[in-house]
């Protein structure tokens, strides 16, 4: 009908259009009628502008790869700190005499943050050996070795072939070449008496030797109680995989079978029980645990011809009339509790051997044995011979 009103749609306009939320796709306009005739060119609204585009953020791709960029570079720094300062190869259980018999491993990291050790050892370092005042000794000896103890050693293993000559060989981030000479200017600068040089030995003590001082090529430090144990442990040699010897652990321990027939042999008047059963070890080794509750764990091979489940039965009836015999002597560093609560039992063909070791008594051992470290370097020199 002529007089009939026609509403058209409302148009979409480009307020509508921006307010649409970002990522949903624009309202559809209304169809046309049927009937529309396309308008002709020119007429007609005019085209929407385009739609400003927000700034995108970074793509999942692109935070993934970030992601693994930055785990490859901790990676690479904590790999490199590992080669390049804190990984070591042992090189000290290659300097063990090759008639060594007896042989114990200190892992020097572990043993340093065992308190005992704390309190009584480290100390030692920074007494000072004049009433000049300087830097402490631990500073000088590392200005003049290159060696920051304790924190460049990592092994230390001491070693004797008759139980009477000993060595320490100690391994880690030592300088070679610049430990002997270093610690004989130390002591000529702090005016050390008895303190001479031997060619590549520093020696310690006169008239007699008190120990003697080495370093090897691969800058292993030697030190010994005379000088032909010295010179034997110098040379690097393969004899060390003779020995069933642990190597992890604060403490690890192995005994060869000669040292079981001495053992045998000194003790054989007073404990004929105990020498019996010492001839029929081979070889034994172990390790004891540190920490707030000591603990010792030890695995025996018995000789050709021996069961372990013999040899286990005999090695506890041993232990536990080793008790009232123990209840006569003094305690030496905790030993008589160690003994008195040990077990032992077959395990394959070995025997292993486990006890609690006391804390105080390894605590007592500690003192006392930096007390002597102390009196022997502060001991007066012997008297020089009287000319003829």
């Amino acid at each position: 009908m002529p007089d009939t009103l026609i509403e058209e749609p409302i148009r979409p306009t480009v307020t509508d259009d921006l307010a649409a939320p970002e990522g949903d796709p624009a309202p559809a306009p209304e169809a046309a009628p049927a009937d529309a005739r396309p308008a002709p060119p020119g007429e007609g609204a005019p085209a929407a502008p385009p739609r400003p585009r927000r700034p995108r953020g970074p793509s999942i791709a692109a935070c993934l790869l970030a992601a693994i960029a930055l785990v490859a570079l901790v990676a690479g720094a904590a790999l490199g700190v590992y080669f390049f300062l804190w990984r070591y190869e042992p090189t000290a259980r290659r300097h063990i005499p090759g008639d060594a018999n007896i042989v114990v491993r200190l892992e020097a990291a572990e043993l340093a943050l065992f308190g005992p050790v704390r309190r009584h050892f480290l100390p030692l370092l920074d007494e000072g050996a004049s009433d000049v005042p300087r830097a402490s000794r631990k500073a000088r000896i590392e200005a003049a070795t290159g060696l920051d103890f304790p924190s460049d050693l990592r092994e230390i293993v001491i070693a004797s072939t008759d139980a009477a000559s000993w060595v320490a060989l100690a391994g880690g981030r030592i300088p070679k070449g610049r430990f002997v000479a270093g610690m004989e200017k130390v002591a000529r600068d702090e005016g050390w008496t008895g303190w001479r040089r031997e060619g590549e030995l520093l020696v310690v003590g006169s008239p007699h030797p008190r120990a003697v001082i080495g370093q090897a090529d691969d800058g292993t430090l030697v030190l010994g109680t005379d000088v032909e144990i010295v010179n034997a442990a110098l040379p690097a040699s393969d004899e060390w995989q003779r020995l069933d010897l642990p190597e992890q652990g604060p403490v690890t321990f192995a005994v060869a079978s000669p040292a079981w027939s001495g053992a045998a042999g000194a003790v054989s008047a007073v404990l004929p029980r105990a020498a019996a059963l010492f001839r029929r070890i081979d070889h034994a080794s172990g390790a004891l645990t540190l920490g707030a509750e000591p603990a010792l764990a030890m695995r025996l091979a018995p000789a050709s011809g021996e069961a372990a489940a013999a040899l286990a039965s005999d090695a506890q009836a041993l232990l536990g009339s080793l008790k009232l015999t123990l209840a006569l002597v003094p305690d030496v560093a905790g030993a008589k509790s160690a003994i008195e609560g040990a077990q032992a039992a077959a395990q394959g063909d070995r025997v292993e051997i486990q006890t609690k070791w006391p804390y105080d008594g390894l605590d007592r051992a500690c003192a006392d044995l930096a007390q002597r470290v102390a009196s022997a370097a502060s001991a007066p020199p012997a008297a020089p011979p009287a000319a003829p």
